[in-house]
């Protein structure tokens, strides 16, 4: 506006001139020569630089005409951020002098136009277009930067920015904009190799190999410092190329024991004639084969053992759980319209996939349900539990695949690929499992949190096996005393309500994910409730009392189609109400309210096991109608078979893709159904099952085993 008022008055000058020129030719070139003066003048002293420099400092915003708004102001304090974000961001300044010699030869071979300087350069990320969308995470180019091997080596870095731009009146927004609607809230610091760092920015840069993540930390740190941007690169997140990793006993563990599999696989398919084996030896090379355990996989027909609609719910609530996994794996990955991800997951259905401990609920009743369906069986025959041989049949039926998804994801997998966040998702998971797999060893990993978790997913294991051996007294108490096991059940279940109510309140968390949740509120209702199985046991505690319940005589009841219409009505609208009744916390702009949380978490387990035990029932006594073809349908019945590797396999092929991306993609819903990675989660899950979890489950019946009883108290 001011430049605007000069420009004004330096046409009046000339238009005075003009006039004066009719009085005569010396007036007029006086004239003509004061106003080109005046001009030059004013070029001089309001010049690109100077202009630049008053946006940058706010002069320009404070001296602006009434009428501008603070949205105008918002829009030029932005083009500061991009006329001053450093274009060269290498350390000149390193702590080792190598790393400050090959930092002034790249500026040096950049004036030059050296072709290796060139490419050091092109591969880091410069800021784009499209911020306004959420296009803010840059990698740059990972292999043109590993690629440079002339005059310097080239070392790829992945920095963790944190920008503030917020705070004041008009800038809101823009920094709505900018961190994609704070649909996570997160920091530098945060856990990123299985949360996303969601608010924070990544950012590609190319050095010298020579320079360390310090030197890189604190040179964007002090040329970023003007823009209140901080900035965190850590050590882990540099790569060089042929990297050589240090000799690990763990990893020759892992080898040789993938090699045995390997041999007893090749043994046992080849040597397989189609006979039972006469030895244990034979057998051992039976349970081994391929052939034999892909048409045992592909058998459809029904177990005796097979109790009316596990199949479908196992099956149901498992697409539901992967589907919410791939949608917080798809958090870590770059979008050039990253603003449309936080909008799709604000809207009001989304509910669907923020109630997701609903779906682990759903495993922790069936888990219930069976183990008790299982034991009273045996009390049935025996009166009495053998507990070594449960424990021992249980520790064959989780342990085998589960070490070896854990030896893979530690020991082989780093190697397999790399990418910009491959060291955060797949190395620093490895890291942590090295440090941490004993506690998974011995099924008491959930007591430690997400952070020292070697898997993070499989805390369901851990609370599954130790709900498992509490159960164990716990339905020879019920069979022998029924009065005093129900008061016990529903004590435990009363209590385990109330724990979760508590932490609620004392720690202010949620056990939902509400829109704009932080990553540290997350780890803190992991740890406080999520993984505790005293906090989980109601859930538990509803499917043993149902198994009770069925396994009793009064469990048949008579109805008539109206009254099982009723039934399912019922159901379904308890079912639909657990699930959306705190749609409200999903939605954009929601405050987090203590009470509601701990509602939620309080009562949601109950209100969802009522309306499984209900379905279930339904379904157990030919009450399910027209839906019958479907909740016994082949599809369900095969993926009962290899569910657990599905639950296992899931996240290592999550992050195996978020590792390797390399650049920005355009954000879509149908990316949650991305049908070459589901393809690659069910083959994968397939091989694991017949190649280790069905082996190892035969290898307890060979020479532990007291019957060839197919257990499924998964």
């Amino acid at each position: 506006m001011p430049l605007f008022i000069l420009s004004c008055r330096i046409r009046g000058t000339i238009a005075a001139g003009n006039m004066i020129a009719r009085t005569g030719v010396l007036a007029c070139l006086a004239g003509l020569l004061c106003a080109c003066a005046a001009r030059e003048c004013i070029e001089l002293t309001i010049d690109d630089n100077i202009l630049a420099d008053s946006i940058l400092n706010g002069t320009i915003l404070k001296i602006g005409a009434k009428n501008d708004t603070y949205e105008e102001s918002a829009k030029f304090n932005v083009l500061g951020l991009w006329d001053k974000f450093p274009r060269v961001m290498v350390p000149v300044n390193g702590t080792s002098e190598q790393c400050r010699r090959d930092s002034q030869l790249f500026l040096d071979s950049l004036d030059r136009l050296e072709l290796w300087a060139l490419k050091m350069f092109d591969a880091t990320a410069k800021p784009p277009s499209g911020i306004l969308s959420g296009n803010v995470n840059q990698y740059g180019d990972f292999d043109e930067c590993l690629g440079i091997d002339g005059a310097v080596r080239g070392k790829y870095c992945l920095a963790s920015l944190q920008v503030n731009i917020g705070g004041e009146k008009g800038h809101d927004h823009l920094d709505y904009l900018i961190h994609s609607g704070h649909y996570l809230r997160s920091n530098v610091t945060d856990m990123g190799h299985r949360l996303p760092r969601y608010s924070s920015i990544l950012w590609g840069v190319c050095i010298p190999s020579s320079c360390s993540s310090f030197d890189l930390e604190d040179e964007l740190s002090y040329k970023l410092s003007d823009l209140d941007i901080s900035v965190r690169v850590q050590n882990t997140m540099c790569t060089v190329k042929n990297v050589k990793r240090p000799y690990s006993f763990g990893k020759s563990l892992a080898i040789t024991f993938f090699l045995a599999i390997i041999l007893l696989l090749s043994l046992g398919t080849m040597l397989d004639d189609g006979k039972e084996g006469g030895t244990n030896f034979e057998k051992l090379l039976n349970a081994f084969s391929l052939k034999r355990n892909l048409r045992k996989v592909f058998d459809l027909t029904d177990s005796p053992t097979r109790v009316k609609g596990v199949d479908a719910f196992r099956g149901l609530n498992a697409v539901a759980l992967l589907l919410a996994h791939k949608s917080m794996a798809m958090a870590h990955n770059p979008y050039v319209n990253k603003t449309s991800f936080s909008e799709v997951f604000g809207m009001p259905w989304a509910v669907i996939g923020r109630s997701a401990i609903v779906y682990t609920d759903s495993f922790l009743y069936l888990s219930g349900f069976l183990n008790a369906h299982n034991l009273l069986q045996e009390l049935e025959r025996k009166g009495t539990i053998d507990m070594k041989n449960r424990l021992l049949a249980r520790w064959f039926r989780l342990f085998p695949l589960f070490l070896s998804i854990m030896l893979f994801c530690t020991y082989i997998l780093p190697d397999v690929n790399n990418g910009p966040q491959w060291n955060l998702v797949v190395e620093e998971h490895s890291r942590v499992c090295q440090k941490n797999m004993w506690k998974s060893f011995l099924f008491i990993h959930n007591y430690f949190g997400f952070e020292e978790m070697c898997l993070t997913h499989t805390h369901q294991i851990g609370m599954d096996m130790q709900l498992y051996v509490a159960t164990l007294p716990l339905m020879l108490l019920l069979w022998k005393f029924r009065t005093l096991g129900l008061a016990l059940i529903l004590g435990v279940a009363t209590a385990s309500t109330v724990l979760r109510y508590l932490a609620i309140h004392w720690y202010d968390i949620s056990m939902f994910v509400y829109y704009g949740i932080s990553v540290q509120k997350l780890l803190d209702a992991a740890r406080y409730s999520y993984i505790l199985p005293t906090h989980r046991a109601t859930i538990y505690l509803i499917g043993v009392i149902m198994a009770y319940f069925i396994k009793s005589k009064r469990s048949r009841i008579n109805l008539s189609d109206s009254q099982v219409r009723l039934a399912w009505a019922v159901c379904f609208a308890l079912g639909a109400f657990t699930v959306a009744s705190p749609y409200r916390q999903g939605l954009e702009g929601y405050q987090y309210e203590r009470f509601d949380a701990a509602l939620f978490a309080a009562f949601t387990p109950i209100l969802w096991g009522v309306f499984m035990c209900i379905a279930h029932w339904c379904i157990y006594n030919d009450y399910a109608g027209m839906g019958t073809w479907f909740v016994e349908s082949w599809m369900f019945k095969f993926f009962n078979k290899i569910a657990y590797g599905v639950y296992l396999t899931q996240f290592p092929v999550f992050f195996y893709n978020v590792g390797i991306q390399r650049h920005a993609e355009h954000y879509t819903p149908l990316l949650l159904f991305h049908i070459p990675e589901m393809a690659a989660v069910f083959l994968i899950s397939i091989i694991a099952t017949v190649a280790i979890e069905m082996p190892f489950n035969q290898v307890y019946r060979i020479y532990f085993g007291k019957s060839q009883t197919k257990l499924k108290e998964k």
